[in-house]
């Protein structure tokens, strides 16, 4: 009998991790559409990775508890960097950065999604309610699967952004676009060019004949003029849309300049916007939609929400299968659809990923209906609300759209968990090129008391995205345990992360607004939204001084309180002692 091979524990251990990927893959009922081979149609010319299979990342896993409901059908997928790549971007991470001037951060739609029909957003294929299940799922992922061999065919992995390759989550905006009267697309005031597909605008324009507002939200993480510039320069290329102003936490307007910011308090702020997206509403469906309710919501600050009754039509919140009763129809089509049906709007609410659409829907309502997170995909299913009787809110998952962003530009964006970013150096390396990081968090060069010597005058060292990380790690006390080196993977992550929630503040411009930003200051709309701004920060600091002065005033009394008796009681309690063991001193 032959001798058996020895088998170590590290050879087990990675058997059992083999295993239970192999598990874990099975749950995935979309693995073999969105991890196909996808072959290349010009040859060797094109890269290697867009002609073999294309390896996908899939975020934020999930333990699955219940058998019947996996959570991790709807989370995001993006396609993997290659090791040979992250190679590169290390070896760039050493490398000294060279600054770029401020006109770099002028970006135009076409840089961003330029004209290339294949870069096209995936649509829904004609179906109708006579079909099975099966045979439905089956040709979606047919078209998905022909879908995305057609980009990588004609488009290699390094000009690509990272866009969304999980069919359940398209599968979720088809949804949405179909039972919306109006869409809402959200995008952060600070990336307005990179969220706004204009492929989306013009399908449901010209194919849906839906009407779309865009909203440009978090205004307050921006200077009021470059609000002004985007605004202008959105209506000039897309005339037809409606565009509204919004943000949930209003600050001050001086707080809103490009750079370092402290980490600002939650306050009970009063949502900046809402009353302008009713006035767009109104316009836009006239008197086929009672919105007294709302105006009534915004004018007493009431936060309840209401199912329609049974006098404004038949319930048509939509359940877990995507097929509701209102818009069964034969074949959708947009000639067969109803507008306003039975006097109810329904407002569909899509964006990119952390761009604060659950944010958005908890402000108008006016109290936590959605959960909100940090961590881009936090929101796995559309679901909807009501905000009054006659008005619907319609919530989707983040969607991150085919073009061709830098990939550090999208992580600094937001759209991508910071915690599972394999490569850091890249994001800060393009934030440090753009902004002036170590005179912002005063940092001092890693080597620069190791060079220094004191009969030589100091000389200012070139700094590298992995000094910054490192500079930044010893003055957050980041240190690796085993080895008590500067962590400068950490200290990489949390400046991502600064830069997401806007403490370091990084905004794109429309073209030209450098040479016009004086003329831009003094814009009608940039002065009435600092005035809007400033008001409404106002309202929030009386309050708070309200609130302290009452809390002071029951904190006097309780102490006055507690004072008497403690004089009450005298002797007995003289003993007493926060520390248990001063008594025993004297023994």
């Amino acid at each position: 009998m032959p001798r058996k091979q020895p088998f170590s524990g590290k050879q087990k251990r990675k058997q059992l991790q083999e295993r239970r990927n192999r598990k874990q893959d099975s749950h995935d009922d979309d693995d073999e559409e969105d991890t196909g081979s996808h072959k290349s149609a010009r040859g060797k010319e094109k890269d290697d990775r867009s002609r073999s299979r294309v390896e996908v990342d899939r975020l934020n896993q999930q333990p699955v508890a219940d058998k019947e409901w996996n959570p991790n059908r709807f989370r995001l997928h993006f396609f993997k960097i290659s090791p040979e790549e992250m190679k590169v971007r290390q070896k760039e991470a050493r490398k000294p950065i060279v600054k770029v001037k401020e006109e770099a951060l002028e970006v135009s739609f076409e840089q961003i999604h330029g004209s290339d029909e294949a870069l096209d957003f995936p649509k829904r294929p004609m179906w109708n309610y006579s079909m099975s299940k099966e045979k439905l799922e089956q040709q979606e992922q047919t078209y998905f699967k022909d879908y995305l061999q057609k980009i990588f065919s004609s488009h290699s992995l390094d000009e690509l952004s990272y866009f969304e390759l999980n069919l359940e989550t398209w599968r979720q905006l088809w949804r949405v676009t179909e039972i919306s009267d109006i869409l809402l697309l959200i995008t952060d005031i600070r990336f307005p060019v990179l969220q706004f597909p204009p492929s989306l605008y013009y399908y449901m324009r010209d194919t849906l004949k839906r009407d779309m507002i865009l909203v440009l939200n978090k205004v307050d993480l921006a200077p009021p003029s470059l609000v002004a510039a985007w605004r202008a320069y959105i209506t000039h290329l897309f005339p037809d849309l409606h565009i509204v102003c919004f943000t949930s936490f209003p600050k001050k307007p001086q707080e809103a300049q490009i750079g370092f910011h402290r980490k600002a308090k939650k306050t009970s702020a009063k949502p900046l916007g809402p009353q302008e997206l009713l006035d767009v509403c109104k316009t836009i469906a006239g008197d086929k939609v009672d919105f007294s309710a709302w105006q009534r919501k915004l004018d007493t600050g009431d936060s309840s929400t209401s199912a329609p009754d049974r006098e404004h039509g038949p319930d048509t919140s939509e359940d877990s299968s995507g097929q509701g009763d209102t818009y069964a129809s034969e074949t959708f089509r947009p000639e067969v659809y109803r507008k306003f049906h039975n006097g109810i709007l329904t407002i569909g609410c899509i964006g990119y990923p952390n761009v604060g659409k659950s944010s958005l829907m908890n402000g108008l309502v006016g109290k936590k209906v959605v959960s909100v997170s940090r961590t881009p995909g936090h929101t796995k299913h559309l679901q909807t609300i009501f905000l009054t009787p006659t008005v619907r809110l319609c919530d989707c998952p983040g969607l991150v759209f085919p073009s061709y962003v830098d990939k550090a530009l999208q992580i600094l964006s937001g759209i991508y968990p910071i915690a599972q970013v394999r490569d850091p150096y890249s994001a800060v390396g393009y934030l440090a090129q753009r902004l002036d990081l170590p005179k912002l968090l005063h940092l001092s060069h890693p080597d620069q008391e190791q060079s220094h010597r004191p009969s030589e005058p100091q000389q200012e060292l070139p700094w590298s995205a992995l000094d910054i990380c490192e500079a930044w790690a010893i003055k957050s006390g980041f240190f690796t345990a085993k080895a008590s080196r500067p962590d400068t993977y950490r200290a990489g992550n949390q400046l991502l992360r600064m830069a997401v929630e806007g403490r370091l503040r990084l905004c794109l411009a429309p073209p030209h607004y450098f040479q016009k930003q004086d003329e831009w200051k003094n814009d009608l709309l940039a002065t009435n939204l600092a005035k809007h701004l400033e008001k409404q920060v106002q309202q929030i600091t009386s309050d708070g001084s309200e609130e302290d002065a009452s809390e002071s005033e029951e904190s006097n009394k309780e102490g006055a309180t507690t004072d008497s008796e403690e004089e009450k009681e005298g002797e007995s309690t003289a003993c007493v002692s926060s520390n248990p063991f001063e008594l025993l001193a004297n023994e």
